[in-house]
């Protein structure tokens, strides 16, 4: 399906939509959503992707990116 001229590229995180930027890396979006936690699983598209990645990775227009807190409790 073509998007229309006036729709705006999205991306989404967590599902909620966010606006695509082109060269955005998930590194660089993690950064600016705040997700900076010690331990975390993220996945683009549905797959898990590396730590060692995060910076390489560009998202492009219709991405899907989950980032999970892992934590412990008790």
């Amino acid at each position: 399906m073509l998007k229309s001229t006036n729709e705006a590229a999205m991306i989404k995180v967590n599902n909620v939509d966010h606006p695509f930027c082109e060269g955005l890396t998930i590194k660089a979006l993690m950064d600016e959503k705040g997700f900076v936690f010690h331990r975390i699983i993220v996945k683009l598209n549905g797959k898990v992707v590396e730590e060692t990645k995060l910076n390489e990775i560009q998202l492009k227009d219709g991405d899907n990116l989950e980032a999970i807190h892992v934590f412990a409790g008790g």
